[in-house]
């Protein structure tokens, strides 16, 4: 473990990392919406330029360290790049087309209670009494944030509910890659999983983006350069950087209290929201609590 160069340093890291993570879904928000609120970039689109972005930044590792890569490893890092960073990007993106950016940072809080449900179920990890509790709390809450989205008429509104549905599915998406790296490639520093598994799926992502209508809208509309910034900023910054920073804050201090960074992502997302004009029903924010709370029951220590 590394010493950090200030004892109050790893709780600042562990702020910014929260305010890098819990900014993300407002400047997906900017790459989507135009300032009238019409649509500007298609979801699919956007994640595509996003991910592209980010493999392009962290080239200069991949380059370095790509022939050192054994064969055995290659299933596993496509695992993680496709299914951890590729296809949650476009969930992402297509769910916050139809969800507040509040309410997308609730619901991803669920990532770390996949990762314990998968490790458990696929590679039969032991599981303790609180984690099962914290589970089952952490889930009656997704599936509040799920059903306040389709109640919001007077009935049930499947369409509604999709969105909201696909952040689950993306969140899952997060647990089955925490799980590839944990189980596959602890013998790769993470960094370089992650710049070798970015550099893969991002030569398809440009790919997506030449042939998309991502060009022609930066260069026609009035919000085209505006929303490139936010998913240059999203890529880079939300993606790229915050890597550094989560690495970087596990060598100060361990990987429990690196995690505990999913407690600050809906505090900002929820404020970046409101900032935008968002509003929030108080079922919704309940719902988003008994989450958060799930999480902890599962993470907290046994004292």
């Amino acid at each position: 473990m590394q010493q950090p160069p200030k004892p109050w340093a790893p709780a600042a890291l562990l702020l910014l990392l929260g305010f890098v993570w819990g900014s993300s879904f407002i400047l997906m928000k900017v790459g989507l919406f135009s300032r009238d609120g019409s649509p500007l970039f298609p979801a699919g689109d956007l994640a595509a330029l996003r991910i592209a972005i980010a493999g392009t930044v962290l080239l200069p590792v991949s380059i370095k360290h790509f022939r050192k890569i054994k064969r055995k490893s290659w299933p596993p890092i496509f695992i993680v790049g496709v299914i951890g960073s590729l296809i949650p990007a476009m969930l992402f993106a297509h769910a916050q087309t139809g969800i507040p950016s509040a309410l997308a940072g609730m619901l991803n809080a669920l990532s770390p209670l996949w990762t314990l449900l998968i490790a458990v179920l696929v590679f039969h990890v032991k599981v303790q009494r609180r984690q099962i509790i914290g589970l089952i709390i952490g889930f009656i809450g997704a599936m509040g944030l799920v059903a306040s989205e389709g109640f919001a008429g007077d009935r049930f509104n499947w369409g509604a509910a999709v969105p909201a549905g696909m952040l689950v599915v993306a969140t899952m998406c997060y647990g089955v890659s925490v799980n590839t790296v944990r189980e596959r490639l602890s013998h790769l520093r993470s960094y370089v999983i992650s710049a070798i598994s970015l550099g893969v799926v991002a030569i398809p992502s440009w790919a997506y983006v030449a042939t998309s209508e991502l060009p022609e809208i930066a260069l026609q509309h009035p919000d085209g350069p505006r929303g490139l910034v936010a998913i240059a900023v999203l890529a880079a910054v939300g993606t790229a950087g915050a890597l550094v920073l989560f690495n970087t804050l596990i060598q100060w201090t361990n990987a429990l209290v690196a995690a505990s960074v999913t407690y600050i992502i809906p505090v900002f997302a929820t404020l970046w929201g409101m900032w935008d004009g968002e509003s929030l029903l108080s079922g919704q924010i309940a719902a988003g609590l008994i989450i958060l709370t799930g999480v902890w029951v599962t993470n907290r220590n046994k004292r």
